[in-house]
């Protein structure tokens, strides 16, 4: 039976991957597989005596999860769990998992002025990340949500339970279901990247549900799409805001502007890439 010090030591050291090259497991995510297979916080784990024995049974389930990790697995899916805007949120591969350049989007929404229980609607809220961001911030808000898939939309309801943040969600295409003039703010993380793109099939994202990330052969499908609904569901002066790639801040601003959505702006994200872009209807 092997010690903790000496499985972290062996865990931490680089093996051949695919390509030959050296690859390893991030020491910080070693940490982190283990004390979703050990049970323990990352405190607990850093303060154990590293002379402490390893179950076999704990340490073969480590190491599966270090070699799937390895292999491109995210990190997320293994531990069952992310944090986005300070939630902890249940992820799984039914959904996407939730990144911190769409805290950017959370931001700009919480800067739209709105009145007290002004309607927010998340379209394809996957996680319920977004929608479950903006509840938190804005208790008095009604905020509702949609997605296409049923098990996205599970895990959205049991991250709204857990956390006792009461966000209404419906299955449904984009706004299909939601009334005309009814709406104050619609937001959405679309699926934008181009269907040829080769990193749709490269580490981490080929784990990912392909219908939260395919946006079709120019990545602007589901933008397009999700455009004259939200025209058509925003009361006057209600806004729409919606991530997008880095190198797509131009395509969807004229996209924006040429539906009469007005006032438009491209905000960009923490490394400074154009990432939200924002739009009015005034009707």
């Amino acid at each position: 039976m092997t010690t903790l010090r000496a499985f972290l030591a062996d865990a931490t050291r680089a093996i051949p991957g695919p390509s030959g090259r050296p690859a390893r497991c991030p020491p910080q995510e070693v940490w982190a597989l283990g004390c979703h297979v050990l049970g323990r916080s990352l405190a607990q784990l850093l303060a154990a005596d590293t002379a402490e024995p390893l179950q076999r049974e704990d340490e073969a389930r480590w190491r599966e999860l270090i070699a799937r990790r390895q292999g491109g697995e995210p990190l997320a899916y293994l531990v069952g769990h992310v944090e986005f805007w300070s939630l902890p949120l249940k992820v799984t591969p039914d959904v996407l998992v939730p990144r911190p350049e769409t805290e950017v989007l959370v931001e700009r929404a919480l800067a739209v002025p709105v009145a007290d229980g002004a309607c927010c609607v998340d379209a394809g809220t996957g996680s319920g990340a977004i929608a479950l961001a903006l509840k938190k911030e804005r208790p008095r808000a009604q905020v509702a949500a949609c997605d296409r898939s049923p098990a996205a939309l599970a895990i959205a309801r049991a991250n709204a339970a857990a956390l006792g943040l009461d966000v209404a969600f419906w299955r449904g295409h984009w706004l299909d279901a939601i009334g005309n003039r009814s709406c104050d703010l619609v937001v959405s993380n679309p699926p934008y990247v181009e269907s040829a793109d080769p990193c749709l099939a490269g580490d981490g994202l080929r784990f990912e549900p392909r219908l939260a990330l395919d946006g079709g052969a120019d990545g602007l499908a589901a933008i397009a799409a999700l455009i004259p609904g939200a025209r058509r569901v925003l009361r006057p002066g209600g806004r729409l805001l919606v991530e997008h790639g880095a190198l797509q801040g131009a395509e969807v601003r004229s996209l924006f502007e040429r539906s009469g959505l007005a006032d438009v702006a491209v905000h960009p994200d923490y490394a400074g890439r154009p990432r939200v872009t924002e739009g009015v209807w005034h009707g």
